[in-house]
């Protein structure tokens, strides 16, 4: 009896030290500069994402800044749409503790607006090009897996033949890297037969926002009908600018960030409800990225301050919310009456606007107004798309006057609020301007 209590004790011991070894090597291995294994495994009905043989839930931003915040508040992944500064954004990730999904640009337009998907010369030589990319990468600790496009389908060509080119490209990767998975990032209405076209990409990524709900009930069959496979929300934020109603000349109304909120807290429920085929989701965006505005989807201000939907991230992977929460800014009053929807100004005329901020801590609160002419089109800022702070007769209060610009056009109004603890509240009005 004494002997077997021995032995039992000696095997314990064992594999305490073994198990100790094994956790050792895994370090050691990111330490090094050697990069773990990643691979997706079905246990059963279950897809499962291991890295360095643990398994591994995405809880991810889109984005390629902010990664000391994004790993302070229980982040650990970031994904990129292209190779577009690739070494500092593996190495950055890797000092705070992050993998990336490494997006590979492929098809229009990066290969070219007219780019020919049935030149097949033009595309083996695409293809050959991409060969040395891989085989600079594979080897980075901070590798995930690799994400072969975003969207291609949608920038015109065969839909079929461009999934053939992506599925070559992700056949190619495995050949070189067998360590790291492929994924393609495609709209969340595409499922069906992607899953026989696309048997080299290991993970579907899907770019969902207000089409998140329509997925989970299309794809209540997900498993037989269908990709059938591991997805990721590669792309999920609020209602995008293509999902909310417009202004007569085509603006955009951006809602509150408040119901911005409502709408993650609902997307939130929907993905996690799937705990068979769903390995994590990487938030849109992680930065700041004018895209109608600066603030639609967005975390950061553009000098870096956090916004509510910052704090709804935090709360959701670490289980605590943030002990300081940011200020919320109510609807604009014009000339102290809420206005319409279609807010037309009369060219250099003054006008009153003014906005009720509220903070959970009540912080002291510093302002900012500006006006920017809009495009209706644009998806960033370019020589034309000023900030007409002349304006203003004042813009570091609650309440300004501000002087409608002299040429007649679309225009937008926005004001934030900062508290002193690097937190941000915002919204916006659109207005256009005509001569009298």
């Amino acid at each position: 009896m004494q002997r077997t209590n021995i032995t039992f004790i000696s095997l314990a011991k064992i594999l305490f030290f073994f198990t100790i070894l094994v956790n050792f090597s895994c370090k050691k291995n990111e330490s090094s500069g050697i990069s773990p294994k990643v691979e997706v495994k079905y246990e059963g009905k279950k897809a499962i994402l291991y890295r360095n043989g643990s398994p591994y839930h995405i809880k991810g931003g889109g984005g390629m800044e902010h990664f000391e915040q994004l790993a302070s508040i229980g982040g650990n992944s970031v994904r990129t749409w292209s190779l577009y500064d690739a070494d500092s954004i593996l190495d950055e990730a890797q000092k705070h503790g992050l993998t990336v999904t490494l997006g590979i640009e492929i098809g229009r337009p990066h290969w070219g607006v007219d780019f020919n998907y049935w030149n097949w010369t033009e595309v083996n030589k695409k293809i050959e090009e991409l060969k040395p990319v891989i085989e600079k990468y594979k080897s980075h600790p901070a590798l995930l897996m690799w994400g072969v496009g975003n969207e291609v389908e949608l920038q015109g060509g065969n839909k079929y033949l461009i999934y053939f080119i992506i599925n070559r490209i992700a056949k190619m990767i495995k050949e070189i890297d067998p360590d790291h998975p492929t994924l393609t990032a495609v709209n969340s209405r595409i499922v069906g037969r992607s899953r026989y076209l696309l048997p080299s990409i290991d993970i579907m990524g899907y770019n969902g926002f207000d089409l998140i709900p329509e997925f989970y009930e299309r794809n209540k069959n997900y498993r037989s009908d269908g990709w059938g496979r591991a997805y990721v929300f590669t792309e999920w934020g609020p209602p995008g600018h293509w999902e909310v109603q417009e202004t007569e000349w085509g603006a955009p109304l951006e809602m509150e960030v408040g119901d911005k909120v409502k709408y993650l807290e609902w997307y939130w429920d929907l993905m996690n409800q799937d705990t068979l085929a769903f390995l994590g989701s990487y938030s849109f965006f992680w930065g700041n990225k004018t895209e109608i505005t600066p603030t639609w989807f967005s975390h950061f201000s553009p000098e870096g301050a956090k916004s509510e939907t910052f704090a709804f991230l935090q709360t959701k992977w670490t289980g605590r919310a943030p002990q300081n929460l940011p200020p919320r800014v109510s609807p604009i009053l014009l000339n102290e009456k809420t206005p319409p929807w279609n807010t037309y100004l009369v060219s250099d005329s003054l006008y009153t606007v003014s906005a009720t901020v509220t903070d959970p801590e009540n912080d002291p609160i510093t302002y900012k107004w500006e006006i920017w002419p809009e495009e209706i089109q644009f998806h960033g800022k370019n020589i034309y798309h000023y900030n007409m702070v002349d304006q203003f007769v004042n813009n570091d209060s609650s309440s300004v006057v501000f002087k409608a610009p002299k040429n007649d056009g679309a225009y937008r109004l926005y004001v934030y609020a900062f508290d002193d603890h690097e937190n941000f509240g915002y919204v916006n009005l659109p207005f256009y301007v005509i001569n009298r």
